[in-house]
């Protein structure tokens, strides 16, 4: 009787490990598995042509808000200039030549006091320096960008933290003569730091020692 006692807090003890360990690694989740919050952010939902006109590009982006959309000429549009395959129907928005802002946007299901980060690429055809390119989050200018240089599809990254349930993602751009080439947007929830997790895994094994010291003192009064 007494060893199917010991067998059987063997197996406890050995089953709480197990159920700590399982707590510990699922509290991390890798940044590439994160969900992206934006929709179509790599532009690839859409037709490059206008369905409307198929001599010109398409300016009716699935998931986005157009500036242009009640406009009959658009600077805004799909492009087959990508950071991926265009063979793949890849595509980016091409932010054209115009005397003002104009922009898309699109609202993101987010969690009030979440950190989150925005990247994207950016590519830039001006070689007079007359651009410039703005980025907003939640209504707020996150970053500007004034006469970049030429250059092709460069990544950018950026944190917030969100205020609210519903976050406007937007980029406006405004050229003299050239354009600009934005692609594969994604924001994703910032995952728990290093330093973190192992204060959580310290926890762990913590508690899994005072368990095996809990059982051998049982055991031996057994």
């Amino acid at each position: 009787m007494k060893s199917a006692r010991k067998f059987g807090l063997s197996v406890f003890a050995m089953t709480s490990a197990l159920m700590s360990t399982a707590v510990i690694t699922s509290s991390y989740i890798p940044q590439a598995q994160a969900a992206n919050l934006v929709v179509n952010g790599d532009f690839t939902a859409d037709s490059l042509l206008n369905p409307t006109d198929i001599t010109r590009n398409n300016p009716f982006i699935t998931g986005w808000f157009n500036s242009e959309f009640a406009d009959t000429y658009y600077t805004t549009y799909l492009d087959n200039y990508t950071v991926d395959n265009a063979e793949d129907k890849s595509l980016s928005v091409r932010f054209g030549a115009s005397t003002d802002f104009t922009y898309i946007s699109q609202d993101l299901k987010t969690v009030a006091g979440q950190k989150y980060q925005l990247n994207y690429y950016l590519a830039n055809i001006d070689e007079e320096n007359l651009n410039e390119f703005e980025t907003y989050v939640g209504g707020q200018l996150l970053d500007r960008k004034i006469n970049v240089p030429f250059q092709g599809f460069t990544p950018y990254t950026y944190d917030f933290v969100a205020t609210s349930d519903l976050t406007q993602l937007k980029f406006a751009s405004k050229q003299g003569k050239a354009w600009y080439n934005l692609d594969n947007v994604s924001v994703t929830a910032a995952v728990p730091e290093p330093s973190i997790l192992g204060g959580i895994a310290v926890i762990g094994l913590m508690g899994i020692r005072l368990k095996k010291k809990h059982l051998a003192s049982y055991l031996k009064s057994n």
